[in-house]
């Protein structure tokens, strides 16, 4: 299987780059991924400037753009023609609501429009547990192949969201669940930048703060699972992002 590979943290990310790894032991793959991290850019497209295509190596290029710019570049000009197109392994989850900014599913989203099939892959982290890339592509690949198993990917296309797990646990040994993403927001507020104060002019520089492990979630949504434990799998329709 021929496979297209992009994500929003930019080329050099280990989760992609990892997943890379693993992926191609098993499928004929290529990247194409913006040249710098994208994180939370949503499904912005570029349209009224130039973007620079470089080819870093046999198989991957980099884009000056969006995720979804990478997506029309792989397909539109350089002619990839994949069978499939994944997005990720995205640095943190893309859970709930996070799916409407998302760069790493609006990548699977616009290549779905386009009328191919498509995942976003996320991996969810606590800070409490240390980082593993080349297990995360592991497991990444170990979803996707489980998905790979199904012939339902159209309409719409699949969310995914691997799961922390202990260092002691089997890289492996975690339930795969379909569930429908959590429809309540991250709570979230701003704070003063440290060591600033308002300015006379009313200047104030401000930081985004929020804990994302205490968001709410209602029982069997993907945020509930996936913190449980489970790699979710939702099923998201281009123009109802929330639905089945």
């Amino acid at each position: 299987m021929k496979v297209l590979l992009t994500n929003d943290d930019g080329f050099d990310a280990e989760g992609m780059q990892r997943f890379y790894d693993e992926l191609s032991k098993r499928h004929d793959c290529f990247i194409v991924a913006p040249d710098q991290g994208r994180s939370c850019c949503g499904h912005a497209v570029t349209t009224g400037s130039e973007l620079e295509v470089i080819q870093q190596r046999d198989r991957a290029w980099t884009v000056s753009g969006t995720p979804a710019d990478c997506v029309r570049i792989g397909l539109l000009w350089l002619q990839l023609q994949p069978d499939l197109i994944v997005s990720g392994v995205n640095q943190g989850g893309n859970l709930g609501l996070d799916i409407v900014y998302s760069g790493t599913v609006a990548a699977a989203r616009e290549a779905c429009s386009l009328g191919f099939p498509a995942v976003a892959i996320s991996q969810y982290m606590r800070r409490d547990v240390p980082r593993d890339w080349s297990a995360t592509g592991r497991r990444a690949v170990f979803v996707l192949e489980k998905l790979l198993e199904r012939s339902d990917f159209a309409p719409g296309f699949w969310n995914v969201n691997l799961p922390v797990l202990m260092p002691e646990q089997h890289e492996l040994a975690f339930p795969i669940t379909e569930c429908q993403p959590e429809k309540q927001p991250l709570a979230f507020d701003f704070e003063l930048h440290a060591g600033d104060t308002i300015a006379g002019n009313g200047t104030s520089h401000v930081v985004y703060k929020s804990n994302y492990q205490m968001r709410p979630r209602q029982k069997g949504s993907d945020v509930d699972l996936c913190f449980e434990g489970h790699a979710t799998c939702s099923r998201l329709r281009i123009g109802a992002f929330l639905e089945m």
